[in-house]
């Protein structure tokens, strides 16, 4: 596939991988950095040479809303033309700018990620939003900084820049030295911002601007004034700075000698910087599972060279567009990458990954990640003009190599957490769901005469609705949202995890789904169950309409089917029971497994049942659950007479889903029996078979077992009783009446 890749950049891009195949996140988060460089010096917006490393430690995009605002940037003028005499212009030393989207690399401007108050002066390029009277510099108190004055006063006279100033190797370091000899004149400095000429007012305390704070120097044999990010000794101090805050921020050396977690090589290591990789950085009082036992020293446990903590600071800005959003402070990061040792990968194909991939999740305009990850995940593998295959499936010709999918669970807070990180994210099992759940859809009993038929056409729900894009709602994890709550109290209760938290129940779920593992049935079940009691509270409280979460029920029961279909889910929590003929075998049946129906009508309903019982193993291979199904569908139909009859205390209202355990269940059983006995007996209208279908096999099935020793647990057993009163209030009338 000829793509046109750029040999220089493309090689340097490589060359700058760490030499091994991704092992964790933070490889992933050194791939983002690069692709984030790649980008740029390809898209022709870099039009000046800045070294990679340098580029690195910049920040490009931040205050990417200012960028072409008027009067942007409030620049200090110096002319050094005279090396030996260094002076601020004579006419307009400081004055008001507009820079713009291409002037961004210029500036040079390295920004403190997630910081909003004192800001850290990494670049001599700084931002303020503040008076004139603070940008002026006569502020004095601790938070007088990032203004026109301390250019001068403080940044150059940092220890980042005394370390600079001792090396070697750095050209034009008497720049650095002639920023610092202004600002060792107090009168001269002064003079700067009460000038007649300089647009500020140092007294002026009202007045307030949000802009670049920055200078421009003038150098021997030049008539044009340069950008900071054009001066080397400039960007190595930046460099200085921004290395040693890796290790200071909110502590105190939080680093020291040992070997770096992704190169390999012995030197100053740190634990990288804040943001999404930040619980593993510094000295965290939290402790963490496989981490350091005192909680003291995080950063031991991911140890990182200078170099690759700068990335990882470039790639924690990045990562910032490629998250979505969900419930609680909660966020799901989809991170695609390029799982090769560099040697491997082929340069048209790195090409190819950072423009049709990276490139299009990254500037999606008002796009969302979730609908974009649609198009680049799924649509173009439906595309039947391209000939490239599944683009993150491991097979010899993929159109860009070998691709996976990282994704994390992050919470935000105080410190963020990671509930889980995993390389190897299958995004082709929410594809699965897409294509089983629609199959589920058009199977029997949501068809025609089927017992969810009308629940299916009456609803607008996106998970009983034909064509629903739940491929994207699998892999951010909102297809389970639909039908779970995590408490039976009341809903959202959990909220956001609380710090020190170990475990997070979206986090879980959604967790062991997309890295390929099975879901316990007894938990799902029990989620399930939550909701169904808050939701039929709520029915409770209303005056009039149904008193059973029927559109609940039938969204879980098509989505249980769906896992099972796809072997997401865990084998039967109860007793297994062995299957003979064609059917498979006791360790493949799980509590949702269906035999699809051959009926495509039924000519009553006493047909329907029995083709549901016989089709449905649960219910099948089980009399107590059989038992516990029936009374449920018998409360449903009842109840749905007594609504007919304008009776306000249904059954259905009597005996909720959370009433039923093994130790109510006779009683229920009993009383349930008796009150459509006794309709039929009052009702002259009701025939003497009302219901027949299910009296006749509840009493034997039900009244003369011992439910204390029944094996399987409460929460499949209240589920299967809300199945039931689902299915015996859709139990209507198909061609003739009783």
């Amino acid at each position: 596939m000829s793509t046109n890749a750029p040999p220089e950049q493309v090689e340097e891009a490589l060359s700058r991988l760490p030499d091994r195949r991704p092992a964790s996140l933070y490889d992933v988060a050194v791939q983002y950095s690069i692709f984030d460089w790649y980008e740029t010096v390809t898209s022709g917006d870099l039009d000046f040479e800045l070294s990679p490393e340098h580029l690195s430690f910049m920040t490009p995009a931040a205050k990417e809303d200012l960028l072409g605002e008027p009067d942007n940037a409030l620049v200090a003028y110096v002319d050094l033309s005279d090396r030996n005499n260094p002076a601020f212009r004579d006419e307009e030393p400081i004055r008001f700018e507009t820079v713009d989207a291409g002037t961004r690399f210029r500036l040079g401007h390295s920004y403190p990620v997630n910081k909003t108050a004192n800001l850290t002066d990494y670049s001599i390029t700084t931002h303020k939003e503040a008076s004139e009277y603070h940008l002026a510099g006569r502020r004095n108190d601790t938070y007088g900084t990032n203004n026109i004055k301390d250019r001068f006063t403080r940044w150059t006279h940092s220890d980042a820049a005394d370390r600079v100033l001792e090396r070697d190797d750095i050209g034009e370091i008497w720049i650095l030295n002639a920023l610092r000899e202004l600002g060792d004149n107090p009168t001269r400095i002064d003079e700067l911002v009460t000038r007649g000429d300089v647009p500020l007012d140092p007294e002026d305390e009202d007045t307030e601007h949000e802009v670049f704070v920055t200078v421009r120097i003038r150098l021997p044999g030049e008539d044009e004034y340069r950008w900071p990010g054009e001066i080397e000794v400039l960007n190595e101090v930046m460099v200085e700075q921004k290395a040693e805050r890796f290790e200071n921020i909110s502590v105190e050396d939080a680093g020291g000698d040992g070997v770096g977690y992704i190169t390999g090589e012995e030197g100053r290591v740190t634990g990288g910087s804040a943001g999404l990789l930040g619980m593993y950085a510094k000295l965290q009082r939290e402790h963490f599972a496989d981490l350091s036992p005192d909680g003291s020293a995080a950063w031991r446990n991911r140890p990182i060279t200078r170099q690759t903590a700068a990335a990882i600071a470039v790639a924690n800005s990045v990562f910032e567009e490629f998250y979505q959003g969900l419930s609680d402070s909660r966020r799901l990061y989809v991170l695609p990458y390029i799982d090769a040792h560099p040697e491997a990968i082929n340069p048209d194909d790195f090409h190819a990954f950072v423009r049709d991939v990276f490139s299009e999740l990254r500037l999606r305009e008002d796009t969302s990640l979730q609908a974009k990850v649609g198009e680049v995940f799924y649509e173009r593998d439906a595309d039947a003009d391209n000939n490239s295959g599944s683009i993150f499936e491991q097979q010899a010709g993929d159109a860009y190599g070998q691709i996976e999918v990282a994704t994390v669970f992050q919470v935000t807070g105080e410190p963020d957490r990671i509930f889980f990180e995993d390389l190897t994210t299958d995004v082709y099992r929410p594809l699965e769901v897409h294509a089983e759940h629609a199959n589920v859809l058009q199977s029997a009993v949501f068809r025609d005469c089927g017992i969810f038929a009308d629940e299916r056409e009456s609803s607008d729900s996106p998970l009983l609705i034909a064509g629903t894009n739940l491929r994207t709602m699998a892999l951010f994890g909102s297809y389970f949202d639909w039908t779970t709550e995590p408490t039976r109290n009341s809903k959202h209760v959990q909220g956001t995890p609380k710090a020190g938290d170990i475990d997070d129940v979206l986090s879980r779920r959604l967790g062991q789904f997309l890295t390929g593992g099975k879901l316990p049935v007894r938990t799902l079940l029990e989620e399930y169950l939550h909701l169904l009691v808050q939701e039929q509270r709520d029915l409770f409280e209303e005056s009039e309409g149904s008193m059973m979460p029927s559109r609940q029920v039938a969204e879980q029961y098509a989505q249980l089917r769906t896992l099972d279909r796809i072997d997401a889910l865990e084998g039967s929590s109860s007793e297994q029971l062995a299957r003979t003929g064609t059917q498979t075998s006791a360790a493949h049946s799980t509590f949702a497994t269906v035999t699809e129906s051959e009926q495509t009508a039924y000519e009553t309903r006493e047909q329907r049942l029995d083709d549901f019982i016989d089709t449905h193993e649960v219910i099948s291979n089980s009399d107590p659950k059989q038992a516990v199904f029936l009374l449920g569908a018998l409360v449903g139909r009842v109840s749905a007479y007594q609504r007919r009859q304008n009776v306000s205390s249904t059954l259905v209202r009597r005996y909720p889903i959370d009433y039923l355990t093994k130790q109510s269940i006779k009683e229920v059983t009993n009383e349930v029996i008796q009150m459509n006995n006794t309709y039929v007996e009052s009702e002259d209208r009701l025939p003497s078979t009302y219901n027949a279908r299910y009296t006749n096999r509840l009493p034997n099935l039900m009244l003369d077992s011992d439910p204390s020793g029944w094996s399987f647990p409460q929460n499949e057993l209240q589920w299967l009783y809300a199945l039931g009163i689902t299915y015996g209030i859709n139990d209507t009338q198909i061609e003739t009446e009783e």
